[in-house]
C-alpha cells in the first residue's frame, strides 16, 4: 500500500502527485511539457514553451512552484497551515472561491471538503487504501 506524501497535497486541495505540470516537471517529460505550454498558448493566448512548465510542489521552494505568485499557497504559508481545510477562515474565503471558480478545480474542492469532514488522518488513510 503505497504512502501518501503530505508534502504533495497542495493548500488549495490539489495533490501534485496527480498534477500534470508537477508530474511532467519532476519526470523531466519534455514532451509533456510541451503539450501543456500548447494547451496553455492555446487556451489563454500565451506565448509559452516547455522550459516554462516547471513545479516543485507547493511545499517546494516558492521559485519552482507553477504559480509562485499564488495567493492561496503565500496564505496557508502565512498562516502556517498544511492545506486550506486547516484555516479557521475556510468558510466563505474569498481567495479559495475565486481559485474555484478560474477552472475546473471540482476534485480540489472535494479533497478539502473531505478532509474538513473526517480529518487529515482519516483522509489519508482513506487515500492509501484506495491506491
Amino acid at each position: 500500500m503505497p504512502k501518501l506524501d503530505l508534502k504533495l497535497l497542495g493548500p488549495c486541495g490539489i495533490y501534485c502527485g496527480s498534477c500534470d505540470i508537477y508530474v511532467a516537471c519532476t519526470t523531466g517529460n519534455r514532451e509533456a511539457q510541451q503539450e501543456i505550454a500548447d494547451w496553455l498558448n492555446e487556451r489563454y493566448n500565451a506565448d509559452c514553451v516547455a522550459a516554462e512548465i516547471r513545479c516543485g510542489g507547493c511545499h517546494g521552494p516558492l521559485e519552482l512552484h507553477w504559480s509562485v505568485d499564488c495567493k492561496i499557497l503565500k496564505c496557508a504559508r502565512e498562516r502556517g497551515v498544511v492545506s486550506c481545510a486547516e484555516c479557521e477562515d475556510y468558510e466563505g474565503c474569498e481567495k479559495l472561491e475565486r481559485f474555484y471558480r478560474s477552472g475546473d478545480y471540482t476534485k480540489a474542492r472535494a479533497t478539502l471538503e473531505r478532509i474538513r469532514t473526517i480529518g487529515l488522518e482519516e483522509w489519508i488513510r482513506e487515500r492509501e487504501r484506495a491506491a
